[in-house]
C-alpha cells in the first residue's frame, strides 16, 4: 500500500525547486505530492492553507530572515518536519539560533541520492516520535 506524503519546498531557485520534485517523484511505497513556491511569504501561507509532513527551505530566501522564517513556520505548524537547505551551513553542525527549529540540514548542491536519503530518514523519525 503507498503512503502519501506531503512535501513543501521554499526556494527562490527554480533549478533547486525543479530538482527536488524530481528527487522525490516516488521512492518505492512512498508516494510525494510536492508543493513548490518561491518565497518565504508564500510558503508560509500554504502552510496555512494546508497541512504538510514535510518542509524543506531554503536558508537564504529573500524578504525574511531565516530564523524568523523557520519560527514562522514551526509556530504555524508545529508537528511538521522541517529542514533547512544551506548553502554555507554544513549538515553536522546546526547553529544555536535555529537548533530548536529544524531537523536537520540539507548542504547544497545536493544529489538525489542525498536529499531522498535525509527525506526519508527525517520521515522515519517523525513516525517513531509520534507513536
Amino acid at each position: 500500500m503507498a503512503t502519501d506524503v506531503k512535501i513543501l519546498a521554499i526556494d527562490e531557485q527554480d533549478i533547486i525547486l525543479s530538482s527536488i520534485r524530481k528527487a522525490l517523484t516516488s521512492c518505492g511505497d512512498v508516494m510525494y505530492s510536492i508543493t513548490t513556491v518561491p518565497t518565504a511569504m508564500e510558503g508560509l501561507r500554504s502552510i496555512r492553507n494546508s497541512s504538510f509532513d514535510l518542509v524543506l527551505v531554503d536558508a537564504a530566501l529573500p524578504g525574511m530572515n531565516t530564523s524568523e522564517t523557520l519560527r514562522r513556520i514551526r509556530t504555524t505548524s508545529p508537528s511538521t518536519a522541517l529542514i533547512l537547505m544551506s548553502g554555507y551551513i554544513s549538515g553536522t553542525s546546526i547553529p544555536g539560533e535555529i537548533s530548536g527549529y529544524v531537523d536537520a540540514i540539507l548542504s547544497k548542491p545536493f544529489t538525489t541520492d542525498e536529499i531522498t536519503s535525509l527525506v526519508s530518514r527525517i520521515l522515519v523519525e517523525r513516525r517513531g516520535k509520534e507513536r
